[in-house]
């Protein structure tokens, strides 16, 4: 797990020192605002510009209103609130807990949507709900709450979320034995990162911590003995997403 996260938190930290440098602006008659490194233009056709992310633009100067050098601060731009601006969000995404192939369920697969609203301090607050496929299938229902770091368009922020899942599948009988599912707990936290690729749409990669309790019973008709199993599930949860405002 260590080696797992020290990407993502050397991406955060080094982010805050790049945050603090002057780049160069391209504002188009659009609205948007591109942030980087100025790398060629004609003034009388075309201005190239690569962005944070690494990503080369190429805009027409006659879809420019104009082109500065600023500095770029995680305080300011935290003061205007960072991310996207306050409004109601959606977020889907699908994702898997990672399990080792000793496990008899080794990557749980789950579609998921969130519907919340983005204040403009940074912090996001939804319900979420979708699909897991555990032993069976489950209808999760959980609060999602989120917090943004720094930055604008990459935005590194912190998640937990947390409800409980209901099983789907309707009970079943076979060869004289019957299964009752019933739902458990869920609960996750972790490290989350959006990219902006254009107005009103980002990019969502997520990894976190995930823990979900299913559980079932069989009771045997011969004797009418019942015996009840707990599934405790202690994963990486890995998730892909993205988001509309």
């Amino acid at each position: 797990m260590k080696f797992t996260l020290f990407p993502v938190l050397f991406f955060i930290f080094t982010s805050g020192l790049l945050l603090a440098q002057e780049v160069d602006h391209v504002y188009l008659k659009t609205g948007s605002v591109i942030r980087g490194q100025v790398m060629e233009i004609e003034p009388v056709d075309h201005v190239k510009i690569e962005d944070l992310c690494g990503n080369i633009w190429y805009y027409k100067i006659t879809d420019v209103e104009k082109i500065t050098s600023e500095p770029f601060t995680s305080g300011a731009q935290k003061q205007q609130g960072a991310g996207f601006d306050a409004g109601f969000v959606n977020l889907s995404s699908i994702g898997f807990l990672a399990g080792s192939s000793h496990n008899a369920q080794v990557a749980p697969f789950s579609l998921l949507m969130v519907n919340g609203y983005w204040f403009s301090t940074g912090l996001f607050a939804g319900l979420g709900t979708g699909i897991e496929f555990f032993s069976t299938s489950y209808l999760p229902l959980y609060i999602d709450l989120r917090y943004d770091l720094f930055g604008k368009d990459v935005v590194p922020y912190l998640l937990a979320k947390g409800g409980y899942g209901v099983p789907l599948s309707a009970d079943r009988e076979e060869y004289s034995t019957s299964y009752e599912y019933s739902g458990g707990p869920l609960f996750g936290v972790g490290l989350g990162l959006k990219i902006r690729t254009r107005d009103h749409f980002a990019w969502d990669i997520e990894l976190l911590y995930r823990y979900q309790e299913t559980s079932y019973s069989e009771t045997y008709e011969y004797n009418m003995q019942s015996y009840e199993y707990t599934d405790v599930f202690n994963r990486i949860e890995i998730r892909l997403g993205f988001y509309i405002d």
